[in-house]
């Protein structure tokens, strides 16, 4: 007895959306099966000996069409993790590849166009690895293409995600390392999965790279859980892209207000303040540091930190 359309769609789905002739022949799918679930409609041809699941993600087939794997900040954006704007299509073909194809099918009754890397959006990564079922990358074989195509930054960023998600593991972790050239190791080596969003990564770079003692995701008994630490009594908090409003936003003020109480010099700085005003940003917070006010002995930190009773403390731990 063959195997049902169904049975082939969950082949494929399982695999990430798309699968050859010689994939599914491995998975025990007879020729005549995979006819049978594209007259059923379980599956579709997207390129020639390669098909997918009608509701495949998009970015699978095109890269499919290109004939390649999905890659690098593709398969990072498809696992979602944080990361800068990228709108180019990541696409890995094995070192000697020829032609190539345009990610998109073509008009009714044309032809396959040439691929044209600047007009289609698309970046080719050149690299033969063996033993990949379907098309879409592992996410440490992503990750080191990422890494060896991104601004150190972002690769920093999508590692950094990728741990705080959870999505990549120890064993993933090692893989990843050793995909990487001797000068892009420290990128896993310099990895802090306390980092929830790139904002909190551009921000961590710098005090690493300042060598000023910080802590990422750090709890505050009668406050909660709070971005960044710097030295003593520092912190920075970063609002995500949105615009909080309503309730968080009277609970991130009342937050602050507890802080201060206790001693603590914050400092929340917008999505915008760090993605596009950042140079300013980064003086000032290095201007605070030099003037040791990160420090219980600061300027601003002269007297002991206040406690007990707050018109914060009610509200926060209700």
């Amino acid at each position: 007895m063959g195997v049902r359309p169904a049975e082939v769609a969950t082949h494929v789905r399982t695999h990430g959306g798309a699968l050859s002739y010689p994939h599914l022949d491995a998975l025990g799918v007879a020729r005549g099966d995979v006819g049978a679930a594209i007259d059923a409609g379980a599956i579709v041809r997207v390129r020639q000996r390669w098909f997918a699941v009608p509701d495949a993600p998009a970015e699978v087939v095109r890269a499919v069409r290109v004939g390649g794997s999905l890659t690098a900040t593709s398969v990072a954006r498809l696992e979602g993790l944080w990361l800068r704007p990228d709108t180019a299509l990541h696409v890995r073909v094995p070192r000697t590849a020829g032609r190539l194809w345009a990610p998109d099918a073509p008009a009714a009754g044309g032809g396959r166009v040439a691929l044209d890397r600047r007009s289609h959006d698309v970046c080719v990564h050149y690299r033969t690895v063996s033993g990949i079922v379907g098309a879409r990358d592992p996410l440490p074989i992503a990750l080191a293409e990422l890494a060896m195509c991104a601004p150190r930054l972002d690769a920093q960023i999508a590692i950094d995600s990728a741990l705080s998600l959870r999505v990549l593991e120890p064993a993933g972790l090692a893989e990843l390392r050793s995909l990487l050239g001797p000068t892009r190791r420290s990128l896993v080596d310099d990895a802090d999965s306390g980092c929830q969003s790139g904002t909190e990564t551009i921000v961590r770079l710098l005090l690493r790279g300042r060598r000023v003692a910080h802590r990422t995701q750090v709890w505050i008994a009668g406050v909660g859980r709070v971005d960044v630490v710097v030295g003593d009594r520092l912190v920075i908090e970063i609002d995500g892209k949105g615009f909080h409003t309503g309730v968080e936003f009277e609970r991130d003020r009342r937050r602050d207000f507890e802080l201060v109480m206790r001693g603590y010099l914050v400092l929340r700085l917008s999505y915008d303040m760090v993605m596009r005003e950042w140079e300013t940003v980064r003086e000032g917070v290095l201007a605070l540091i030099a003037r040791r006010e990160h420090r219980w002995g600061g300027r601003s930190a002269r007297h002991e930190p206040l406690d007990g009773r707050s018109i914060a403390r009610h509200h926060l731990t209700e």
